[in-house]
């Protein structure tokens, strides 16, 4: 098996300040960002975000723009504070000395994967990575895990994938991936609708945690 993971939520948990980062970015452009709309987005790329925030009335130059804007907001307020999710460190060390290989597939754009992994050390962990600037397709659709897993060289029933929204989990499932829910944006409740499998972080002392360390590495 291999692990391939999500960026935002399931290496950091972050859902906050993307949201307060849209919040200021609606500010600067006259637009209303309620949390009930952002959280039905988050997940997805900024390119479909921004078509439905400017309904469809926007150039791709300024979708480009205007990501770039929202996305160097976001590292600009979460930098003091960035740090991984509970348990992950650990668990990355634990993964590593059993041999397992461990990429991204993330919908987040490059910067952003830089920012992340070189802020909290990981950068050694991910030798695959895919963002949002090598897909056409973002997550609900496969495109970004089957990417991934042609990078790595394995079957996409060889992965296992962390992930914690609902068009990740849909993005996996549908890639023919096993998914492992992880509870930081969405309460348990709510992932249950759409995965069995769920953790609240990803320390190694939960069973489920301990039990995917023992399978068999590809």
């Amino acid at each position: 098996m291999v692990f391939i993971f999500d960026m935002d939520g399931v290496i950091a948990d972050n859902h906050a300040w993307h949201f307060t980062a849209w919040v200021e970015f609606g500010k600067r452009h006259g637009l209303e960002i309620t949390k009930e709309g952002f959280s039905r987005h988050f997940g997805s790329t900024n390119h479909l975000i921004m078509c439905s925030l400017f309904d469809n009335k926007i150039t791709e130059e300024e979708i480009i723009e205007f990501g770039n804007e929202k996305e160097k907001i976001y590292r600009e307020l979460y930098k003091p504070f960035i740090k991984p999710v509970d348990g992950l460190n650990e668990f990355l060390k634990n993964a590593e000395e059993k041999g397992f290989s461990m990429a991204l597939a993330t919908s987040a754009p490059s910067e952003n994967v830089t920012f992340t992994l070189e802020s909290m050390g990981f950068e050694r962990y991910f030798k695959v990575k895919t963002d949002s600037s090598q897909v056409s397709r973002g997550k609900p659709d496969p495109q970004v895990y089957l990417i991934t897993a042609a990078k790595l060289g394995v079957q996409p029933s060889d992965c296992i994938v962390f992930e914690d929204s609902v068009p990740g989990i849909q993005s996996a499932r549908k890639a023919g991936m096993r998914v492992i829910g992880v509870a930081t944006t969405h309460k348990s409740e709510k992932l249950m609708m759409y995965v069995n499998e769920i953790i609240m972080n990803i320390d190694a002392c939960d069973p489920l945690v301990q039990t995917l360390l023992q399978l068999p590495v590809k």
